[in-house]
């Protein structure tokens, strides 16, 4: 419950970044940079996210991400020029990014290995309905009081989620603090270089993949001349049919192994980014944007579940703070990419995305373990 009414704030947040730039007046390059500014706050958010899980609790922690979260919203809301705006970005995706890592480290602390897929992906799939309810919500504001709107909304959601953890009884623990009080970000790291360096990349990749669909919907939505409102709508559709798969996704990694959902979702994302240019109206661009929605859901939890599979023992919630950092880096340079090649038109940076996830799908081939049985991954 904290993370289905956490996500229906952020869900209502994350389309309308891009939106309320433009909104000011200013043009498609700084829309997109404002999708670049969340992305920019996840990176330090998800290992500050790792560090504090381990000090604190998983529990403390996400209810001191929540706060953040909100805290950035009201910044957003209230922002009389852009540089305000774009720190109330910042301070946006610092917390949730510290969130995600604390909420995985409460799920991977009690689920068992044949279980990780389908645990994660559960997860996963909490979080995409809500990003579907949000969205829908925030449109339904825009519509009565403007953008703004659903900044505020999204705050008042994430007080609720704070509330709905504190009266939990996991409020009550003790932190477990089970990976020891000496574990360091740079010895994780250096412990772990040989994966890092290889699926890491992919991760990277597979980043900012995910968060150029973001920007790309609704900013290639107002390009062809749609209302803001009908872009949101459309965003919400493409979360419709993302929220659906999180469960067989999560079925079929752990019974026939990861790659049965890392190469397909990949490619799904890199031909709907690919497509979206050659697009003209609300329909086309619907079609293009349910591609991109099928591509994001079928890879639901993967790398969360990648993580899970890779993670020391030791240190294990470090590590995923660590991991999700490269997930953060990706998804900043995803929407960099857009932006930049918006200077040029703004298809180019679509091109770039998406051949950079073509490339995407060899990396998943050579370097995903393979799986010794159901629910248990070589290392």
């Amino acid at each position: 419950m904290p993370t289905f009414l956490a996500e229906i704030g952020i869900g209502a947040i994350l389309p309308v970044l891009a939106l309320s730039v433009a909104d000011m007046g200013h043009t498609a390059v700084f829309a997109s940079l404002a999708v670049a500014a969340y992305q920019l706050g996840r990176l330090p958010g998800s290992a500050l996210g790792g560090a504090i899980a381990h000090r604190w609790g998983s529990t403390h922690a996400a209810m001191a991400a929540l706060a953040v979260i909100a805290a950035g919203s009201v910044l957003a809301a209230w922002a009389p020029h852009l540089a305000v705006f774009m720190g109330g970005a910042v301070i946006v995706g610092l917390g949730h990014a510290w969130y995600h890592v604390a909420r995985q480290g409460q799920i991977l602390a009690i689920i068992t290995p044949d279980l990780t897929a389908r645990s994660l992906t559960t997860l996963a799939g909490v979080w995409r309905i809500a990003n579907f309810i949000g969205p829908l919500l925030g449109a339904a504001l825009i519509g009565i009081w403007g953008l703004a709107a659903t900044y505020w909304m999204g705050a008042a959601f994430l007080v609720a989620a704070i509330a709905a953890l504190g009266f939990s009884p996991a409020a009550r623990e003790r932190p477990a603090r089970a990976d020891g009080p000496r574990i360091s970000l740079r010895l994780v790291a250096r412990e772990n270089l040989p994966v890092l360096r290889t699926l890491g990349v992919t991760v990277i990749a597979t980043g900012a993949l995910r968060q150029a669909r973001i920007a790309v919907i609704p900013l290639w939505a107002t390009h062809v001349g749609l209302s803001p409102q009908a872009a949101t709508l459309i965003y919400s559709i493409s979360a419709a049919i993302d929220m659906l798969l999180f469960y067989p996704a999560g079925a079929v990694m752990d019974r026939w192994g990861r790659r049965w959902t890392a190469i397909p979702s990949t490619l799904l994302l890199a031909l709907g980014t690919l497509a979206l240019p050659l697009t003209a109206g609300a329909t086309q661009v619907t079609i293009a944007a349910l591609l991109l929605g099928l591509g994001n859901g079928w890879g639901s939890g993967l790398v969360m579940t990648l993580g899970a599979d890779v993670a020391p023992a030791e240190g294990r919630t470090v590590f995923t703070g660590l991991w999700m950092v490269l997930q953060d880096v990706g998804g900043l340079l995803g929407p960099a990419l857009v932006s930049v090649g918006a200077l040029i038109a703004l298809p180019v940076g679509f091109v770039v995305v998406g051949g950079m996830g073509l490339a995407t799908v060899g990396g998943f081939v050579a370097w995903i373990p393979s799986m010794r049985s159901p629910g248990h991954v070589a290392e």
